[in-house]
């Protein structure tokens, strides 16, 4: 269905407004990261100055883990964009390797600047009690930034959301180039 500017307009004007109510109320009630996580807007989540995130090397390693239909060369040559050349990026893309990748070898490894997850299995060797890798390794202390790439469906890594990842942290002047 498309819609005449005028209707699209209002439909824009309308989602913004609730939108904003959503931010503003979640805020108030301590969820505002969940509410930016369930929207696909991870990235927006701030860090604050009291961020107990492990003190990492700028020019450290950044590790993408989780299934993606880009090839290693298209991944490479998007970071290389920014900048970042291919000795500082690790892969772990295939389901199997995932399935075992022990993550708990990056805990308080100040070799790993940034984690970026994109679908990944639930189970795994590093899953532990949580109900997930991912939780599991959001939950506790000494791992780098914790980054997952969404679009509207759940996880996913496409070149845009990896784009906008990698440059958000260089701005921010989280990552050093």
């Amino acid at each position: 269905m498309t819609l005449s500017s005028d209707v699209l307009l209002d439909v824009i004007a309308e989602a913004s407004y609730r939108l904003h109510t959503m931010i503003k109320t979640a805020n108030r009630e301590d969820r505002l990261e969940q509410l930016l996580v369930d929207i696909g807007m991870s990235d927006l989540v701030p860090i604050s100055q009291s961020s107990e995130l492990y003190e990492t090397d700028p020019n450290g390693k950044i590790l993408i883990a989780g299934g993606t239909k880009l090839k290693v060369r298209e991944i490479f040559g998007l970071l290389k964009v920014y900048g970042i050349n291919k000795e500082r990026i690790e892969l772990v893309l295939e389901y199997d390797i995932l399935k075992s990748y022990n993550f708990r070898m990056i805990q308080y490894n100040p070799n790993y600047r940034l984690l970026i997850f994109g679908p990944i299995p639930h189970s795994g060797v590093s899953k532990e009690a949580s109900s997930s890798i991912i939780s599991s390794v959001e939950s506790l202390d000494g791992y780098p930034k914790i980054i997952r790439l969404t679009d509207a469906h759940g996880l996913k890594i496409t070149k845009s959301n990896l784009s906008h990842c990698i440059k958000s942290e260089i701005n921010k002047g989280y990552l050093a180039v």
